[in-house]
Order: C-alpha cells, then sequence, then structure tokens
C-alpha cells in the first residue's frame, strides 16, 4: 500500500489535468485545431487545454503502466496473489483527493 501512495505523488498531474479538462477547458478539450481556427475561446484556454491534455496523456499513461507492472505483473511474476495488490491500488488518488480537501478549506 505504501508503494501506491508514492505513486499517488506524481499521479497529482494526470489527475488535476483531467480534472481542468473536465471543468475549466471543456470546450477545448478535444479540439485539436490550430490556434487561431478554433472557436473554443480565448488563446489561454486553448494553450491551458494543450498542456492538461500532455500532462493527461503522457504522465498518465506513464502512470498507468507503471502500476500495471507493481500492481499485476510484479505479483504475477511472484506467484503472489495479485487481488491484494489491486485493492492497495485504490490508495493511488489519495494524495490528490487530500490536496483538492486543503485547497477548498484553506481557500
Amino acid at each position: 500500500m505504501g508503494v501506491n501512495l508514492m505513486f499517488g505523488v506524481p499521479a497529482v498531474i494526470p489527475l488535476h489535468s483531467a480534472w481542468l479538462l473536465l471543468t475549466d477547458y471543456r470546450s477545448c478539450a478535444l479540439d485539436t485545431a490550430p490556434v487561431g481556427l478554433s472557436d473554443c475561446g480565448d488563446i489561454s484556454v486553448v494553450e491551458g487545454a494543450g498542456w492538461a491534455r500532455l500532462g493527461l496523456l503522457v504522465l498518465g499513461g506513464l502512470g498507468l503502466l507503471l502500476v500495471l507492472a507493481v500492481d499485476v505483473l510484479f505479483p504475477a511474476a511472484t506467484g503472489r496473489p495479485w487481488r491484494r495488490w489491486l485493492a492497495a491500488s485504490l490508495a493511488i488518488p489519495v494524495p490528490y483527493l487530500l490536496a483538492v480537501l486543503t485547497f477548498a478549506i484553506f481557500d
């Protein structure tokens, strides 16, 4: 479980990127038109959506590969039960949820 909590710290970036794409940058989330040809908002929304997409796809993809390796492939290769490891993977979003709660309380 401690390993999954440590995965949660860098997982804050793709989780926050997904949150931004679902809320602030919703109009530009799936728009791939070049800058100036998009009608999804001002330039800050277009640029912000690009960074959020990059954070979600690249860092989120690498994070999923890491979780797959540690929580599924490693226990399968060593003969350990992988259900316990998968249940412990629910601890990955805990650092992000704590950060969101902290900012909601003290903001």
